[in-house]
């Protein structure tokens, strides 16, 4: 509905252009525009007077001048285009001649026509901008990221199938020693339970925010990190972790980049359940990621979290991600990954696990 509401007047406006571009185009089968001369006003300071050419289009106009023929002009030259205006001393030696009347309707027309252009031409010069940033739009070369949909098959406590949508976002300036991560994930999911019956559920996402600050030449940083997720297939209403560690980071090549490292915090936990371990606990991690590029547009990307309670080292989770990157072109790819998604107790002594195989198309930005 959004979406919808924002590009209506800019549809309405495309509607009004293409109705101009079809009435104009009718003035052309009759052949009176051919007939019209025209101002054409430069951004040099310079005015050409001539013919327009039904082969001019959004980019250029070609103009027929009795002086100097044919020309093609850019439309960014351009300042205005406007009828020429014809004395009347002309229009009255042309009803001397014995054809007053039709030289007068044949003026009528062509600068009823002119004027028509002249609409055209506005219309055209209000839309193309807006057009050239929808199609030149970049975003700024510090960020790096993308999203990915395709369908999740999971085995492991429940079977199930799910649409999956996540995307990533990271931002790091050359030679800036500060790096932001944003991830997030979010699943359309069908569940089948342990009778065979299967039903739909919208009940698993997750987000994070990663900040690195690096020292020491670039190999060592400091780790901040704030992450939440809701899965309840497992039970879990709500996990939200604050972290803060260190890491060091190996990179021999542009195709190698290892980082591992550990941190700790807090976490408040909640399940669906009554139990010791619902409200805020401490909690340590250690993490690695690995990164390898054997040819410019594949890359492999493997990650490993693992996560436990202190107080209670049989309180752990981890999480295990693997997966290969094509990209086809500079927007789009494919991806094929694994990950493993394990939690020893949820509370209660429960043990959960998805192991999931994901295939998704990549848009990236």
């Amino acid at each position: 509905m959004i979406s919808s509401v924002l590009f209506c007047p800019f549809l309405y406006r495309i509607a009004v252009r293409c109705c101009a571009v079809l009435g104009l185009f009718a003035a052309l089968l009759s052949g009176s525009l051919l007939a019209a001369p025209q101002i054409v006003s430069l951004s040099s300071g310079e005015r050409l007077v001539g013919e327009v050419s039904p082969q001019s289009n959004d980019q250029v106009l070609v103009l027929k001048s009795n002086l100097l023929g044919e020309m093609t002009i850019q439309r960014l030259q351009i300042v205005k285009i406007e009828p020429q205006v014809i004395p009347a001393a002309k229009l009255a030696s042309s009803a001397n001649a014995g054809s007053s009347k039709a030289a007068l309707k044949q003026v009528s027309d062509q600068v009823a026509i002119a004027e028509k252009m002249t609409e055209v031409e506005q219309i055209l010069e209000e839309e193309q901008p807006l057009v050239d940033k929808l199609f030149a739009f970049k975003a700024p070369k510090a960020w790096d990221g993308n999203v990915r949909t395709g369908m999740n098959i999971s085995s492991g406590d429940k079977q199930w199938t799910e649409t999956a949508l996540r995307g990533k976002l990271e931002i790091k300036q050359q030679g800036d020693p500060n790096f932001y991560r944003f991830t997030g994930s979010y699943t359309y999911r069908e569940t089948e339970r342990s009778n065979g019956e299967s039903y739909k559920s919208t009940d698993r996402y997750d987000g994070s925010f990663i900040y690195r600050r690096s020292f020491a030449g670039g190999k060592w940083f400091i780790q901040n990190s704030l992450s939440t997720r809701v899965d309840q297939v497992k039970g879990i209403d709500r996990e939200v972790q604050e972290l803060v560690g260190v890491g060091y980071k190996i990179k021999p090549s542009n195709q190698f980049e290892l980082l591992f490292g550990a941190s700790g915090g807090l976490e408040e936990y909640q399940t669906d359940s009554e139990n010791t371990r619902n409200g805020v606990n401490q909690v340590l991690n250690v993490f690695e990621e690995f990164t390898w590029k054997p040819f410019t547009r594949t890359s492999f990307v493997q990650k490993f979290n693992y996560y436990w309670e202190p107080d209670y080292t049989e309180r752990y989770n981890y999480v295990l991600t693997a997966a290969v990157r094509i990209r086809l072109t500079d927007l789009l790819g494919f991806e094929f990954s694994y990950n493993q998604n394990y939690d020893n107790d949820i509370g209660n002594g429960n043990e959960k696990s998805d192991a999931v195989w994901r295939n998704a198309l990549i848009v990236y930005f």
